[in-house]
């Protein structure tokens, strides 16, 4: 088995399908599709399962509660007996043989460990494939001096990259990885419920000597939100993910500064966006972990 297809369903089964049919039109590779269905409701596991139904290239897992975006895909995991993993939103569709392109580079590269493809939105117009981990020059300065001052200049996401290119943070909802490289630096970390993970990740990759890249030859197309519904407790889910990222990753002192930071951020924020004041105290309070929307 080649390529380990794993992706999250949660009340949007219609988005599932469609997902599973670019798979099955696209790839030449020997794959397997394991999908983790995160107690969605009966009527709409029901579509997946009776859709599923009989084909042995997939394997659907119904878990008993909504235990999120990381613990979901390490349950599949569990199930995937692929050389390569391929975490794939399942609001998205490929747009060509993605996995030949991700793993054919990967196989003429070891020091890469990670890679991304080109994620366009669905007017075909490039999204956001990758982006720069939290720091205190980007929370400071901007992305652009945060750039510069990171040994490996990484580009701006809002750049037309027509080549390979190293990028500090891929896209989430599209991360390709060799099964071995994912297994050596842990996996996802499954305090993170919903957001953060693909920061987390990308930096243990870096951290462990390895590299993360871009590939603009594969190509997906990912109909963002389709999801995942936008409500207070959803952007409140970001705050308390961004809250354990940095208790991870950063020294006493960055918390500090990265959390006063967002503060006021948030403080401006307050008075022009809906539930703005909610997600300023949420923030003041520290966005505990006992907010989660974690069942």
């Amino acid at each position: 088995m080649k390529v380990s297809f794993i992706s999250i369903n949660y009340n949007s089964s219609t988005y599932t399908i469609e997902l599973i049919k670019s798979i099955e039109k696209f790839t030449s590779l020997s794959y397997e599709i394991i999908i983790v269905d995160n107690a969605s409701k009966i009527g709409d596991y029901n579509i997946l399962a009776n859709y599923v139904l009989d084909n042995s290239n997939i394997k659907l897992i119904k878990n008993k509660s909504n235990e999120g975006f990381a613990s979901g895909n390490m349950l599949g995991v569990e199930h995937a007996s692929g050389e390569y993993y391929f975490f794939i939103n399942n609001d998205t569709e490929l747009l060509n043989d993605t996995s030949l392109i991700m793993s054919n580079y990967l196989d003429l590269h070891e020091n890469i460990a990670l890679c991304t493809a080109k994620v366009n939105d669905e007017n075909g117009i490039f999204s956001s494939s990758y982006k720069l981990f939290p720091s205190l020059s980007k929370e400071l300065f901007g992305n652009s001096v945060a750039r510069k001052l990171s040994k490996h200049n990484f580009p701006s996401n809002k750049l037309k990259l027509d080549k390979p290119t190293l990028v500090e943070v891929v896209s989430g909802s599209c991360m390709f990885f060799r099964a071995i490289d994912f297994k050596e630096i842990g996996g996802f970390d499954t305090e993170f419920f919903l957001y953060c993970e693909e920061e987390d990740l990308s930096k243990r990759v870096w951290n462990a000597g390895k590299k993360v890249i871009f590939l603009p030859d594969a190509e997906i197309v990912h109909h963002s939100g389709g999801s995942t519904q936008k409500s207070f407790e959803i952007e409140r889910e970001y705050y308390i993910s961004y809250h354990i990222l940095l208790k991870k990753h950063f020294n006493f002192f960055s918390i500090v500064i990265l959390r006063l930071l967002l503060l006021i951020k948030l403080f401006r924020r307050s008075f022009k966006r809906k539930n703005g004041w909610k997600l300023f105290l949420c923030a003041v309070n520290g966005c505990s972990k006992t907010l989660s929307l974690r069942e």
